[in-house]
């Protein structure tokens, strides 16, 4: 618990300054994006690390956001989304393979800072750099494992049970005992934002994730084939290139139009009677 006081901490304030900004706020943005993500496995000790080969493994994700600004070209941006990523791990001198695809809900709070320039003629842009905390919830996942042949399987969150004698062995599940469910990592990214058309624009970005937590334990994985056993005391780095389409709203400006049109109308009326 410890070691992820300081996410929680900040994933308190966040909220709290969600919330003032939601209920203060007057101009804001909101998006859909999507991308590819291309995820690597870090086992974390060193000695373990040379049984094992880790591969990247590619996946995607896709979500909504909501960007404040703030003063001096500074944003505050919330993303919550859905990612399919994972892990592609060599074991026994690279001979088996284990590629596990994993399902997450994730939610980042982003310090965004823009910086105008022109993309093109008349073309007014920014680009960007932003920084914040990335929290994943893990949901399930599903695999496969072998050398030449592969045997697909469904990954469960619980300790493998005892086989009981006289069944068939349940080669399709991977056991997942003593895992952390709950992610904890810090995003970095750098992108460009340009304009489609009056009040939309749309955002490329390219963002770094850096895992803060493990997986799991060192034998948290288990098939029941040849007692095999997955190294889940491991975090992960992900890349993630997505682009977002964007709408901007000015709820002062609105009032402001509404305000001015019924005036126009009552002087209109004044008119009519007169």
């Amino acid at each position: 618990m410890k070691q992820h006081t300081p996410f929680i901490l900040i994933l308190f304030f966040s909220v709290n300054l969600i919330v003032c900004l939601a209920v203060n706020a007057q101009e804001f943005s909101l998006g859909v994006k999507a991308g590819p993500i291309m995820s690597l496995s870090v086992i974390a000790d060193k000695f373990d690390r040379e049984a094992f080969s880790q591969q990247l493994k590619f996946g995607y994700g896709g979500g909504g956001l909501i960007s404040f600004p703030l003063k001096d070209n500074y944003y505050f941006v919330v993303e919550g989304g859905l990612s399919q990523r994972g892990r592609r791990i060599l074991s026994n001198d690279d001979t088996w393979t284990n590629i596990s695809t994993y399902y997450f809900a994730d939610a980042s709070m982003l310090l965004r800072k823009s910086f105008p320039f022109q993309l093109k003629q008349n073309i007014p842009s920014k680009w960007f750099i932003n920084v914040g905390p990335h929290i994943s919830y893990w949901m399930g996942g599903k695999g496969k494992i072998g050398t030449t042949k592969f045997q697909d399987y469904k990954i469960v969150f619980d300790p493998m049970p005892v086989q009981p004698p006289g069944t068939g062995a349940d080669f399709d599940k991977m056991y997942y005992s003593d895992i952390n469910r709950w992610l904890f990592g810090v995003d970095i990214g750098v992108g460009f934002v340009a304009p489609l058309r009056r009040k939309q624009k749309i955002m490329t970005e390219l963002r770094f994730t850096s895992g803060h937590t493990f997986y799991g334990d060192t034998n948290s994985a288990q098939w029941r084939t040849l007692g095999f056993s997955d190294n889940l005391r491991a975090n992960e780095k992900f890349l993630t290139l997505s682009a977002a389409y964007i709408f901007e709203f000015n709820i002062k400006e609105g009032k402001m139009g509404k305000s001015n049109k019924d005036k126009e109308m009552k002087r209109k009326s004044v008119k009519k009677r007169r």
